[in-house]
Protein backbone atom coordinates (compact mmCIF):
# COMPACT_ATOMS: atom_id res chain seq x y z
CA UNK A 1 0.00 0.00 0.00
CA UNK A 2 0.87 3.39 -0.57
CA UNK A 3 2.22 6.01 1.96
CA UNK A 4 -1.48 8.01 0.71
CA UNK A 5 -3.04 4.58 1.77
CA UNK A 6 -2.43 4.96 5.29
CA UNK A 7 -1.97 8.47 5.94
CA UNK A 8 -6.28 7.96 4.81
CA UNK A 9 -5.69 4.88 7.48
CA UNK A 10 -3.95 6.98 10.05
CA UNK A 11 -6.95 9.74 9.69
CA UNK A 12 -10.26 7.35 9.82
CA UNK A 13 -12.02 8.14 12.52
CA UNK A 14 -13.12 3.78 12.69
CA UNK A 15 -8.92 3.58 12.87
CA UNK A 16 -9.23 5.59 15.76
CA UNK A 17 -11.84 3.81 17.42
CA UNK A 18 -10.47 0.33 16.46
CA UNK A 19 -6.84 1.16 17.84
CA UNK A 20 -9.08 2.46 20.99
CA UNK A 21 -11.25 -0.43 21.81
CA UNK A 22 -8.10 -3.26 20.73
CA UNK A 23 -5.41 -1.39 23.26
CA UNK A 24 -8.16 -0.89 26.11
CA UNK A 25 -9.29 -4.99 26.14
CA UNK A 26 -5.30 -5.52 25.40
CA UNK A 27 -4.27 -3.77 28.40
CA UNK A 28 -7.33 -4.98 30.34
CA UNK A 29 -6.40 -8.41 30.18
CA UNK A 30 -2.66 -7.62 30.88
CA UNK A 31 -3.86 -5.75 34.30
CA UNK A 32 -5.77 -9.19 35.04
CA UNK A 33 -2.68 -11.26 33.77
CA UNK A 34 -0.04 -8.70 36.30
CA UNK A 35 -2.29 -8.74 39.17
CA UNK A 36 -2.87 -12.57 39.18
CA UNK A 37 0.51 -13.38 38.68
CA UNK A 38 1.80 -11.32 41.39
CA UNK A 39 -0.54 -12.38 43.85
CA UNK A 40 0.48 -15.54 43.73
CA UNK A 41 4.08 -15.20 43.52
CA UNK A 42 3.92 -12.71 46.59
CA UNK A 43 1.52 -14.92 48.27
CA UNK A 44 4.59 -17.35 48.12
CA UNK A 45 6.92 -14.79 49.14
CA UNK A 46 5.17 -13.41 52.38
CA UNK A 47 2.31 -16.07 53.41
CA UNK A 48 4.49 -19.64 52.22
CA UNK A 49 1.75 -21.91 54.92
CA UNK A 50 -1.20 -20.31 53.10
CA UNK A 51 -0.02 -21.92 49.39
CA UNK A 52 1.01 -25.04 50.96
CA UNK A 53 -2.73 -25.62 52.98
CA UNK A 54 -4.85 -28.37 51.54
CA UNK A 55 -7.66 -27.29 49.23
CA UNK A 56 -10.27 -29.39 51.62
CA UNK A 57 -9.03 -31.77 54.49
CA UNK A 58 -7.59 -34.73 53.65
CA UNK A 59 -7.08 -33.47 49.99
CA UNK A 60 -3.48 -33.86 48.26
CA UNK A 61 -3.66 -30.50 46.24
CA UNK A 62 -2.31 -27.86 47.40
CA UNK A 63 -3.81 -23.88 47.58
CA UNK A 64 -0.69 -23.28 45.67
CA UNK A 65 -0.96 -25.70 42.86
CA UNK A 66 -4.82 -25.29 42.63
CA UNK A 67 -3.91 -21.35 42.22
CA UNK A 68 -1.19 -22.32 39.61
CA UNK A 69 -3.36 -24.59 37.64
CA UNK A 70 -6.16 -21.74 37.94
CA UNK A 71 -4.42 -19.44 36.43
CA UNK A 72 -3.26 -21.78 33.49
CA UNK A 73 -6.50 -21.86 32.57
CA UNK A 74 -7.64 -18.55 33.39
CA UNK A 75 -4.94 -17.19 30.67
CA UNK A 76 -5.81 -19.27 28.55
CA UNK A 77 -9.49 -18.47 28.21
CA UNK A 78 -8.65 -14.71 28.33
CA UNK A 79 -6.37 -15.14 25.77
CA UNK A 80 -9.00 -16.92 23.80
CA UNK A 81 -11.65 -14.19 25.17
CA UNK A 82 -8.85 -11.80 22.56
CA UNK A 83 -8.22 -14.13 19.78
CA UNK A 84 -12.31 -14.48 19.73
CA UNK A 85 -12.67 -10.54 20.09
CA UNK A 86 -10.03 -9.64 17.87
CA UNK A 87 -11.37 -12.05 14.67
CA UNK A 88 -14.70 -11.36 14.87
CA UNK A 89 -14.95 -7.36 15.69
CA UNK A 90 -11.39 -6.25 15.37
CA UNK A 91 -11.10 -7.63 12.05
CA UNK A 92 -14.11 -6.38 10.72
CA UNK A 93 -13.54 -3.03 11.59
CA UNK A 94 -9.97 -3.46 10.10
CA UNK A 95 -11.51 -4.27 6.77
CA UNK A 96 -13.71 -1.93 6.91
CA UNK A 97 -11.09 1.12 7.43
CA UNK A 98 -8.65 -0.37 4.89
CA UNK A 99 -11.66 -0.79 2.23
CA UNK A 100 -12.23 2.95 2.90
CA UNK A 101 -8.61 3.73 2.51
CA UNK A 102 -8.12 1.80 -0.77
CA UNK A 103 -11.45 2.87 -1.91
CA UNK A 104 -10.45 6.82 -1.49
CA UNK A 105 -7.21 6.15 -3.25
CA UNK A 106 -8.83 4.57 -6.06
CA UNK A 107 -10.96 7.26 -6.49
CA UNK A 108 -8.45 10.14 -6.51
CA UNK A 109 -6.13 8.39 -8.75
CA UNK A 110 -9.42 7.95 -11.03
CA UNK A 111 -9.57 11.86 -10.64
CA UNK A 112 -6.11 12.53 -11.30
CA UNK A 113 -6.40 10.24 -14.47
CA UNK A 114 -9.47 12.58 -15.50
CA UNK A 115 -7.74 15.55 -14.59
CA UNK A 116 -4.61 15.03 -16.73
CA UNK A 117 -6.72 14.03 -19.34
CA UNK A 118 -8.08 16.99 -19.22
CA UNK A 119 -5.29 18.92 -19.34
CA UNK A 120 -4.18 16.85 -22.27
CA UNK A 121 -7.55 17.72 -24.16
CA UNK A 122 -6.93 21.79 -23.21
CA UNK A 123 -3.47 21.79 -24.42
CA UNK A 124 -4.53 19.98 -28.11
CA UNK A 125 -6.79 22.79 -27.94
CA UNK A 126 -4.74 25.33 -27.19
CA UNK A 127 -2.23 24.04 -30.06
CA UNK A 128 -5.02 23.65 -32.53
CA UNK A 129 -6.05 26.86 -32.12
CA UNK A 130 -2.72 28.48 -31.66
CA UNK A 131 -2.18 26.81 -34.96
CA UNK A 132 0.25 24.56 -34.09
CA UNK A 133 -1.43 21.60 -35.54
CA UNK A 134 -0.95 22.71 -39.38
CA UNK A 135 2.35 21.23 -39.56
Amino acid sequence: MSEAVYARIRANPKFVQLVHRRGRLAWTLAAIVFVLFYALVLTIAFAPGVIGSRVAEGSTLSVGIAAGLFQFVLFWLLTALYVRKANTDYDALTNEVVEDAVAAAAAATREAVAAEAAVAALRERAREASGGARR
